[in-house]
Formats: C-alpha cells, structure tokens, sequence
C-alpha cells in the first residue's frame, strides 16, 4: 500500500466493479452552511484505495440536499446520497447510511465537520491493515465554537490504545475522527433504533472487537453551536439509551453492564434540559448503586458525580 502512488480521491479513477476499501459515512440534516467543507475535505484526501462518500441527507429545510445532489452529480463515481421520504432521526438516518456504505472500513464525518489533515486516512488504514489486533483508529479534535471562543483540543495529548472500559465513559475522542472494521458493525447489526446517543453505542461495540488506537494529532474539527447540550436535550430523551444494554450483552456476555448503566445514569441527571426533584435524585441513587460495580474504583467518580448532583440540585 505505501509504495503504490498517493492520489486525491477526486483524482483517482476506479473500474466500476472494484469495491471501495473504506466508506465515508456522513449524516447531514440542515447543514448546508457547512456540507461543502465537510465533502472538500473528503475529496481532498490523499490515498492509495478507493474510497466511496456516502451521504444520508434526512430532509433538510435548507440547501443541504441541493449541495449534496451537485457534488453527487459532479463525483458519481465516488459520492452517493441517501434521500428519505420523511426525516428520519439522527439514530435511524445513521443507521441507513452505515448500512449502505460497501468498503472494508466505515469512517464517520458529521456533515458539519471536517478534516485537517489530507494524509489521515492513509495513515489510519495503513495501521489497520498492518495491526490484525485492532478494531479501529481515532484521533486528536479541535473543538471550535461558532460564538467566537478559542479552539480546543478534544482529547489526550498523546497516543494511546482505548479497551472496552475506556468506551463506557466519556468520549476519549470525537466521532468524526473514527475508522473501524465494517464487519463489527454487520454483525451486532447495527446500534438500536430508539437511542439518542449513536457514539455511546458505536464506542464499546468496536472495542468488543478489539483495540482501539488513538492518534494525538490534530486532524478533523468538531465544530459546536456554543449552545450547552442541556439546552437541547432532555432526561427523558438520554434514558433511551438504556435500550442499549440488553443489545450490548447479547453481543458479549462479558459485558460490564452494571458499570455501564452507572455512567448512563450519571448522564441523565449530568445533562439535559433542567431536570426535575425526583427524576434527579432517583438517577443519582441509581448511579452510586451501580458504580459499586466496580469498587472501589468507582470511589472518584462517585465523587465527581456527586458534587454534580449537589450542583444540579442548587439549579432547581
């Protein structure tokens, strides 16, 4: 693979017939400020494999679609969209365009971020297919906010291999840095429908598989609203995530489930629109219940989450 000749995807021709090596899966619902920088920086990439960039455009009432449609026309060979005739969702439209991506690997972008860095995927695919061991690459995030405030990096500051327990946290990465085996996700067949967080479902699926190797270098942007997600997102709407469990134990028996239902817990009452007296407390005693899971490394966390929810509490 290294010594055959690196070309930009919008450069390389492909016999019909010959199958992607990796399909880039992005969703894009009322991006249209942001889609054409987020495909550029696609098209951009340099490699020695084919690569496919499929869209699932979900409705859009803006120019999402139209923009999508002009480069599909442009590139026919290299992007395809995806159009519903209703909109979907962002767990179900994820679910469509994972399932309709062909190449041996699946690379997730956000259709409103984009990629720095014109080696990475090169770089990613050339660690997968040399580390039989692993199930897939992240890398290092700038996080920039559209209120003005300076960019942040996302992640650690070094490499570092990610197991299971690392996935049934917080987010060592961002999504849109991700490259991981196809076939993981064929045969869990794909995440539940119902949930309303892809990641925390997608992250402890692969590491079930296998390692997941994390690259310090900088090369996508997360870009973010500057809005909290607890401004748009409700306690009712993360305790769907619970309907992930049972999934992720029928896919290994192994799996810490107590340990996981303590984060999620953590998370209802962490974010979220205001949350009310009950519904707070009953997740903050469930949270320290389930934690004990895990005694006593749960005793930090505990402490975190519970100066949370005194915090929390103040705001009610």
């Amino acid at each position: 693979m290294e010594s055959e000749c690196l070309k930009e995807i919008r450069n390389q021709s492909h016999n019909d017939d010959q199958a992607p090596l990796v399909s880039v899966a992005t969703i894009a619902y009322n991006v249209g400020l942001f889609l054409e920088e987020c495909i550029e920086s696609v098209l951009s990439q340099r490699t020695t494999f084919r690569v496919e960039l499929v869209i699932g455009e979900d409705c859009s009432t803006d120019n999402t679609l139209a923009i999508a449609l002009k480069y599909q026309e442009k590139y026919p060979g290299i992007i395809r969209v995806l159009t519903h005739e209703q909109n979907l969702g962002l767990t179900p439209n994820s679910i469509a365009t994972q399932n309709a991506c062909r190449g041996k690997y699946i690379a997730l972008l956000d259709g409103d971020d984009y990629w720095t860095d014109s080696g990475k995927l090169q770089r990613q695919i050339e660690f997968l297919e040399n580390q039989p061991g692993y199930a897939a690459t992240g890398h290092q995030a700038w996080k920039i906010y559209e209120d003005g405030s300076p960019k942040i990096l996302f992640g650690e500051r070094c490499d570092v291999d990610y197991i299971l327990n690392d996935t049934i946290t917080h987010r060592k990465f961002h999504t849109s840095s991700l490259v991981y085996l196809k076939e993981i996700w064929d045969k869990a067949g794909g995440i539940p429908h119902g949930i309303s967080s892809n990641e925390r479902a997608m992250y402890p699926m692969i590491a079930l598989a296998g390692k997941i190797r994390y690259f310090k270098e900088p090369m996508c942007v997360y870009r973010l609203s500057g809005a909290n997600l607890s401004s748009r997102i409700s306690h009712k709407e993360l305790e769907t995530d619970f309907a992930m469990l049972p999934w992720l134990k029928g896919l290994d028996a192994r799996f810490p489930v107590s340990r996981f239902r303590s984060f999620l817990h953590l998370c209802c009452y962490t974010y979220g629109k205001r949350i009310p007296f009950f519904p707070l407390l009953k997740h903050y005693i469930c949270f320290i219940f389930y934690s004990f899971s895990y005694f006593p490394k749960n005793l930090g966390d505990v402490k975190w989450g519970t100066l949370f929810y005194f915090r929390r509490l103040r705001k009610q």
